[in-house]
């Protein structure tokens, strides 16, 4: 295969990695808000949205749409969240599943692992491990700053930090 077809299908093997990556990050992080507000209200209706854009899958319990880089928890029984409680575990699910996946990821490429599966090169097992712990890292660190989203169909709304925030002092939204 000549090398810049090589290079053009690698590069395109890498975007779609980076999609996937985005995806399961946001994905993950607004689980995390799910399992908060599950423990916490004991209700299990709720609709996660991932990105924003053009719908990719919609499902009773999840949205993917074509651009990843936003998602939202939706409770479908906000009368559970009853208690400053229950609403401060149900904010900070989503965080804490983002902090959960950071530190897996740096045991993960901290360890001894032999990194060569036997079908992807060392290096594209390390550059995997290495963009995956970038977007966690970004997802949290953008989730707990308290201020307004300024992206996607989240534009305007209060972080989980800025909301968190405000549950403590006494005043939601």
């Amino acid at each position: 295969m000549p090398r810049a077809i090589a290079a053009i299908l690698e590069l395109a093997i890498f975007a779609c990695a980076l999609w996937a990556l985005f995806c399961l990050s946001t994905l993950m992080h607004e689980m995390g808000h799910a399992l908060g507000y599950v423990l916490a209200t004991g209700n299990g209706r709720w609709h996660i949205r991932v990105g924003s854009g053009k719908v990719l899958l919609d499902t009773k319990r999840l949205t993917v749409k074509l651009l990843p880089f936003d998602g939202c928890f939706i409770p479908l029984h906000t009368d559970a969240i009853d208690t400053d409680a229950k609403l401060l575990a149900m904010l900070a699910g989503g965080p804490i599943a983002s902090l959960v996946a950071v530190i897996g990821l740096l045991l993960l490429m901290l360890g001894d692992l032999p990194l060569n599966s036997g079908f992807l090169a060392p290096s594209a097992v390390e550059s995997f491990l290495n963009s995956a712990l970038f977007i966690n890292v970004f997802t949290l660190v953008l989730s707990v700053i308290p201020t307004h989203y300024f992206h996607g169909e989240v534009r305007g709304m209060e972080t989980d930090g800025l909301q968190i925030l405000n549950s403590i002092r006494g005043r939601q939204g």
